[in-house]
């Protein structure tokens, strides 16, 4: 019987000569220049529709999640996507000759060898299909018609997305198993390229334990709330309610105010009588008496919340910036407005939400 050195010196020998073998099929795979990127046909082409400020951020992206060439042109792209494979059926086909040298140069037996292929070939096959419906999402995120106010045709200063934050996002992408979970995190991945900073890496590691019923019950609050925080009067018309979700939100770290005496937000008019709220580029203007104030009860978002507010799928932030400024409707409040704030830093009126009867109508200041 073998010693246990002698075991361990084999199986050490043994893994060696996998990585090895793997590793002489990924450099012929590299001296071929057909393939010398990995951008999947699909993914390649619709690339092509991705703004053109976001075209250098997206494609460090992508070289991350799928190997593609971080210094391919959208032009280059649009010719060649045409002979572009996809990496899915590279791993298929060359699991065979992998397992058939393994066996040859590891004078291994054969189930031995079937067991080492499934852990080395076969997860990084599942990894890599997991990364790359991850990068579609984001590039259909990304392709799709773009956040109000952002600035999709200069490329001029965009910056990039932080190399840590990609090393710890690659991670929580490879695992996503589910169309559910591929399509978040492209979600997360469409707006980090968008506004590099937005999602803090405590976010991504909440997001990875988000079941779908979590994702339910935050949704409903966020169909709420507009900004940094909800209206009571919106979330919880009746005192006497069951409040259990609001406490789990609450405990989960995402709102504050479920419990205790609750919390009260005020909203400050300046010297033109102008009061704001915001959310990214849409902006609740509120009219009110110069330097005055009123205040309201409400359920202030976390800055985990507020980063999650903006993953909500289907979530349409105009209605709620309406609903959550009728909530709002006091006295001290003469009229309400919903513009959006421009690159330029000047508010574009979009809609008259309400009037008191005495309030003219007008903007000013």
């Amino acid at each position: 019987m073998a010693s246990g050195a002698s075991l361990g010196r084999d199986k050490l020998a043994f893994t060696s000569t996998i990585v090895t073998i793997c590793f002489r099929w990924q450099c012929r795979s590299m001296s071929n220049p057909d393939n010398a990127h990995n951008l999947p046909a699909q993914i390649a082409e619709a690339v092509s529709s991705v703004p053109k400020a976001l075209v250098p951020t997206s494609i460090k992206a992508l070289d991350r999640l799928i190997g593609a060439a971080v210094d391919i042109p959208v032009a280059w792209l649009a010719q060649q996507k045409a002979k572009i494979e996809a990496q899915t059926q590279a791993y298929t086909l060359v699991e065979a000759s992998i397992a058939k040298a393994a066996a040859s140069e590891a004078g291994a037996d054969h189930a031995t060898v079937e067991r080492a292929v499934d852990v080395l070939v076969r997860k990084a096959y599942r990894k890599q299909v997991n990364r790359e419906a991850v990068a579609a999402a984001m590039v259909e995120d990304l392709s799709s018609a773009q956040p109000e106010g952002s600035n999709a045709s200069s490329s001029q200063g965009h910056p990039s997305v932080d190399e840590d934050w990609l090393n710890v996002f690659e991670r929580y992408a490879e695992d996503a198993s589910t169309e559910r979970m591929q399509k978040l995190w492209g979600r997360v991945l469409a707006g980090e390229v968008r506004v590099p900073g937005r999602y803090s890496m405590r976010t991504l590691r909440f997001l990875s334990e988000f079941s779908q019923a979590d994702a339910l019950t935050f949704s409903e609050f966020g169909n709420s709330a507009f900004g940094d925080a909800a209206p009571a009067n919106l979330i919880m018309p009746d005192e006497n309610a069951d409040i259990r979700n609001l406490i789990y939100l609450e405990s989960a770290g995402l709102i504050q105010g479920a419990t205790g005496l609750g919390l009260t937000r005020t909203i400050k008019f300046d010297a033109n009588g102008n009061g704001f709220l915001r959310e990214d580029s849409l902006i609740v203007l509120f009219k009110g008496m110069p330097n005055g104030n009123f205040a309201q009860k409400v359920y202030p978002l976390t800055p985990l919340g507020q980063e999650l507010l903006t993953l909500l799928p289907g979530r349409d932030s105009r209605a709620c910036a309406r609903s959550v400024a009728h909530a709002m409707r006091t006295p001290q409040v003469e009229s309400a407005y919903l513009s959006m704030l421009q690159l330029s830093g000047e508010l574009l009126p979009m809609e008259v939400l309400w009037q008191q009867e005495q309030a003219t109508g007008q903007m000013s200041g």
